[in-house]
């Protein structure tokens, strides 16, 4: 189910911007970086605005965390894009958002990883009793991460953990028993770990028709906390050079995902870039 388009106010572009460049409508507020908008939003505001939102109880908030695949879908899919556009909030989880940023806008963001938003978000909802739903990933890596914030955070209320098999999507009866299990706990918050672009288009299918207040696509995240993937050292993190340590743990599975993939997000960022700068005016 999508929201009504006239629900956001129209971006336009300022003097000199190409039209061409802005191919849907975006909320006003966001940055504007081609084929992809983002919230400039810290972690600690976006933790906060989002567990004040649950403990509300009102309509789906979808949190969509976006890094260098989500640039290239939203690029080459338009009902992806308009599924990321009609997200509440667009956060930048990879370095690369950043860097289109500052090659598009000039503006310098703060990157919200998934990982660290997951935390967040439970540490914040723990001081309120709000339920958490974990749904996706891998069963050992799902439930582990309910265990760890579990211990971690005083307070904390998990609702549920379901890891349905890889292709339940196209099982009616398995997709119907989770979706039962979601309804009938009715958490206020839901992470969903299916990979891009199935856990935006999930959450748009399935969790707003629920209205769970909160609804996070999360990636590798439980992964990352439970532990079953290594995290880059602090010192990559902050230099950006965390896709680089996973690269080099599983080559197999992400040299197609950061060798190629990084290779189209440059190609597509450079093509907006050159855009608008040719559509500046005096621009030869």
């Amino acid at each position: 189910m999508s929201k009504n388009l006239s629900a956001f106010p129209t971006f336009r572009p300022s003097a000199g911007e190409n039209e061409d460049d802005f191919p849907d409508q975006v909320p006003v507020e966001r940055i504007n970086l081609g084929p992809i908008a983002v919230d400039p939003i810290s972690l600690s505001e976006l933790s906060r605005k989002v567990v004040s939102h649950a403990v509300a109880r009102d309509s789906t908030n979808h949190v969509v965390t976006a890094n260098a695949q989500f640039y290239v879908l939203t690029e080459e899919s338009k009902e992806f894009r308009e599924c990321v556009r009609d997200a509440e909030y667009v956060c930048a989880d990879g370095v690369s958002l950043l860097i289109a940023s500052r090659w598009l806008s000039g503006l310098s963001i703060d990157r919200v990883p998934g990982v660290e938003l997951v935390e967040s978000i439970c540490e914040e909802a723990s001081r309120f009793g709000l339920s958490i739903y974990f749904l996706g990933g891998k069963p050992e890596s799902a439930y582990k991460t309910a265990s760890i914030l579990m211990e971690r955070y005083p307070g904390f209320k998990l609702a549920g953990v379901s890891c349905p098999a890889r292709g339940f999507l196209q099982r009616s009866k398995v997709l119907e028993d989770v979706l039962n299990d979601i309804r009938a706990v009715q958490p206020a918050i839901i992470f969903i770990a299916l990979g891009a672009p199935r856990q935006e288009f999930f959450i748009r299918d399935y969790i707003r028709p629920l209205s769970i207040p909160v609804a996070v696509g999360v990636g590798g995240s439980f992964e990352m906390i439970s532990g079953v993937a290594r995290r880059a050292p602090m010192w990559m993190r902050r230099t950006g050079l965390e896709w680089l340590f996973r690269w080099f743990n599983e080559p197999l599975r992400l040299t197609n995902r950061y060798l190629i993939g990084n290779l189209i997000f440059f190609f597509y960022l450079s093509r907006h870039l050159v855009k608008r700068k040719l559509a500046k005016p005096g621009s030869d």
